[in-house]
């Protein structure tokens, strides 16, 4: 094509097409490994599944020049990583929990990344950079309701980060934070000091919150968001490029391959014996077509991906033509590995066996008076119509009719003393026409 519409797009030369004329596009620097080298920190459990990523990672573009193996410290090492990449790949035993992985992890050189055995590198690990400055371009997440505030824990990881940085509004996810090992360390000896070596004074004085929930929903440790909010504060944010992620779009440096693993890892042995019995979830498939990275495997994934040949990356359909999500489930911006599902299958109230109708509240004394005057205007009514209309009022001793009966009732009225000495009944005056009268009384 001669012209080409970007708009909205972060790209790198190696994006472009053979297109003359190119409209919109924000077009930035690739990863230089002549000026940057870069370690990848995988976090590693008890089953081996960094294997998968590392086995995988001669066959991807990316930038890494070591991988550290953070593992626990009953895990045995593996002395057989040369056979499996050219990457260097060494293993370091833990000496704190596994969230604190950003903060303990030994580095070597002066850009880092962080991701979990659940994950595996993207087909291509598009850093990219600033032309000139060479800062790094790092998308964040808006701080608002729809992209955050609705999923507790994306609220209670700003919340984090306004410790720091008060007013604090962008969400950096972890795994796209590309991390300067200089401004981590100082990062994590304060954070440290506010929060304990493990994270231990973290939600010490949130008691008056825990009276009303169980637990608090966040993050244990450390995050991309509180490092950037931190470098806010000490004014070292210039060393960052952000974009908005909202706007531009991003593109992940790792696909999570394992994610039914990672929830059933996450599960205690009686959670997961009825995970298991309740939904079957053993026998069900991840939905996610970013695990799809062949133009083949997406177009045969049989859940509707389209595949997308200008950025060779599988996407669902409703990214590209505004349709309903294939995949109905949602995650918060900012993850955590492996989150244990307390309180998921705790039991609930059964319903009301059979509705019961509230008794209706008993009028007022006073209320039959109104309601006797409104029945005698109702019969009145109805008498009116059944008569032709000729009776217009609701006293019995007031007779309106034709101009006629209105003289000979006044002649009667004063050929009376009083009302009462008219020797008539109530039921003779209503059945009394206004010819009789006037013949009577004239």
């Amino acid at each position: 094509p001669v012209i080409h519409n970007y708009a909205a797009t972060n790209l790198i030369p190696r994006h472009l097409g053979p297109e003359y004329i190119i409209h919109g596009a924000k077009l930035y620097s690739p990863w230089d490994p002549t000026k940057t080298e870069v370690t990848l920190v995988v976090s590693e459990w008890f089953f081996d599944r960094s294997l998968h990523l590392i086995q995988h990672l001669d066959d991807k573009d990316h930038p890494f020049s070591e991988v550290v193996v953070m593992v626990p410290p009953a895990a045995a090492a593996h002395d057989d990583y040369d056979l499996m990449t050219e990457v260097p790949v060494r293993t370091q035993h833990r000496g704190a929990p596994d969230f604190m992985d950003l903060c303990e992890a030994d580095i070597k050189t002066d850009w880092f990344m962080i991701t979990n055995s659940y994950h595996h590198v993207a087909r291509h690990v598009d850093l990219m950079f600033t032309p000139g400055t060479f800062k790094p371009v790092i998308p964040f997440t808006p701080a608002t309701y729809a992209f955050c505030f609705k999923y507790p824990y994306c609220k209670e990881t700003i919340n984090l980060a306004q410790r720091f940085n008060p007013g604090h509004d962008k969400v950096v996810q972890d795994m796209d934070m590309l991390y300067n090992t200089e401004m981590r360390n100082a990062f994590c000896k304060e954070w440290k000091e506010q929060n304990g070596d493990e994270g231990e004074l973290m939600y010490k004085h949130q008691q008056r919150r825990l009276m009303f929930r169980k637990k608090i929903i966040g993050p244990p440790g450390p995050t991309g968001t509180s490092y950037y909010a931190w470098l806010v504060r000490e004014g070292k944010d210039g060393m960052y490029k952000l974009t908005d992620r909202s706007l531009y779009g991003a593109r992940p440096p790792f696909v999570k391959i394992f994610a039914k693993e990672e929830k059933l890892d996450g599960m205690s042995e009686d959670e997961l014996a009825k995970r298991i019995g309740m939904t079957l979830l053993d026998n069900s498939t991840d939905c996610n077509c970013m695990e799809f990275e062949t133009e083949t495997d997406c177009e045969d994934s049989g859940i509707g991906c389209i595949w997308r040949p200008l950025f060779e990356s599988c996407h669902p359909p409703e990214l590209i033509d505004g349709s309903a999500p294939i995949c109905p489930t949602t995650e918060a911006p900012t993850s955590a590995p492996t989150v244990s599902m307390d309180g998921i299958f705790d039991e609930t109230d059964s319903p009301t066996s059979s509705p019961v109708e509230p008794e209706p509240e008993k009028d007022p004394w006073y209320v039959s008076v109104f309601k006797s005057r409104e029945s005698e205007k109702d019969r009145s009514n109805s008498f009116n119509e059944a008569n032709g209309g000729s009776m217009q009022s609701p006293d019995d001793d007031e007779i309106l009719g034709s101009e006629k009966a209105s003289r000979a009732r006044r002649a009667m009225l004063k050929k009376s003393k009083s009302f009462e000495a008219v020797d008539l009944q109530a039921n003779e005056r209503l059945s009394a026409s206004p010819d009789n009268l006037h013949e009577e009384y004239l």
